[in-house]
């Protein structure tokens, strides 16, 4: 759980960013929110045990087949840094579905210049989960602490250093838990012209490497206009519905 003010404001505020993108292009993104659930449903119909779920960066809930899950399980907990007040108010009115607030990068606050990459959080819920989804979150975790690390001067290689610690700390962890793990994250980030002719591509994870196998699909995140009127952003998603374990 997150005390300091300003960084819950922080997380809240990219949560309100993706949910209004969304409204915006939400044409673009159904491809993308299909596939993702699609792994996660491939997760669910394989997994032995049927007590509890635990979705990690749920969010909105736009790539979370939740009536399927509260089908399948007997406890959903959706796991988030800032819940929304809609997926508040679902909770407090859906038997069996519990929300835990969790900064997931293990920081529960602020960075500090130099700091070591944390540790992910111990959460028994998630430790004792049948099934653990990573929805769209692993190259997510490092957006907020890296900006204000940017902001208290560290250099780029330094927030760079720090990003592919908490990245891969992530990993690491979702390969240690004990029940099966569903993993869906993008892999590449690619900008394109006009016409889709690829102008430049962004490595969201730092130079990790991930296991073979897999799913991957095209999510056109940003069309058009959306950041910029010469240039789109697109990203390949990986899904893995038994991700291997290290």
């Amino acid at each position: 759980m997150i005390s300091d003010p300003d960084i819950l404001a922080a997380y809240h505020a990219e949560g309100r960013g993706i949910l209004y993108r969304y409204r915006r292009h939400r044409g673009a993104w159904q491809p993308h929110l299909e596939a993702a659930k699609q792994v996660i449903l491939e997760a669910v119909a394989a997994c032995p045990g049927r007590e509890s779920v635990a979705v990690l960066g749920s969010g909105a809930l736009l790539d979370v087949p939740l009536a399927d899950l509260l089908a399948g399980f007997r406890r959903v907990v959706l796991v988030d840094v800032a819940h929304p007040w809609r997926v508040r108010l679902r909770a407090a009115l859906t038997p069996r579905l519990t929300l835990l607030d969790a900064d997931l990068t293990g920081l529960g606050g602020r960075p500090s210049p130099g700091m070591e990459p944390p540790s992910p959080p111990d959460l028994p819920a998630v430790q004792t989960a049948d099934l653990v989804i990573s929805l769209n979150l692993m190259s997510q975790l490092a957006y907020v602490p890296v900006s204000q690390l940017e902001r208290m001067g560290q250099t780029e290689e330094q927030t760079d250093a720090f990003a592919a610690g908490l990245v891969r700390a992530h990993l690491d962890w979702l390969r240690r838990l004990p029940g099966r793990v569903c993993l869906v994250t993008d892999v590449k980030r690619i900008v394109l012209d006009p016409k889709g002719g690829v102008i430049g591509e962004i490595d969201p994870l730092y130079g990790l490497s991930l296991p073979a196998g897999g799913t991957e699909w095209s999510w056109d995140i940003a069309p058009i206009g959306e950041m910029a009127p010469d240039y789109a952003v697109r990203h390949r998603v990986r899904g893995y519905s038994d991700l291997p374990k290290g």
